[in-house]
């Protein structure tokens, strides 16, 4: 599995190279807007890439398109929904609203005990247990698939 970088947080996750993107992220409980479903025609889900862009798939015409029509500098910015990662690497920029409140909530728990026990979301494997230390490994455990 691909692993790529999620800056602000600071969060190294596997995102699967068979689904898109968006999809990888929502699975990983990081929201990102889609007004269109993931049809790649309203530009809602477009990330920065910092780093790494060619281990993505190559862009079509479809995202060119929308990421002109939306303004965004198309060898700076990527629709999650319409990208594919096949390669390590990859650092994204998350700059809406709901990225900042999760880097947020992120910076509050790193390096504290964990008031509970804290479990993977998909998997249901024991992350933290109540009292111990939640690390930057730990937190990078929470949001990837696996």
């Amino acid at each position: 599995m691909p692993r790529i970088k999620l800056e602000p947080l600071g969060i190294s996750i596997n995102v699967s190279a068979k689904n898109r993107l968006w999809r990888s992220l929502k699975h990983a409980k990081v929201e990102l807007a889609a007004t269109c479903g993931g049809q790649g025609t309203c530009g809602t889900c477009a990330l920065r890439v910092f780093d790494g862009a060619s281990s993505l798939s190559p862009m079509q015409n479809l995202e060119q398109v929308t990421l002109k029509n939306t303004r965004k500098d198309i060898s700076l910015y990527r629709l999650t929904c319409q990208t594919s990662v096949v390669g390590d690497g990859v650092v994204f920029y998350l700059d809406n609203k709901a990225d900042k409140k999760l880097a947020q909530i992120f910076a509050r728990l790193k390096n504290r005990l964990a008031p509970l026990n804290i479990y993977h979301p998909i998997t249901g494997a024991l992350l933290v247990q109540e009292g111990n230390l939640i690390t930057q490994e730990i937190l990078e455990k929470l949001l990837s698939d696996s």
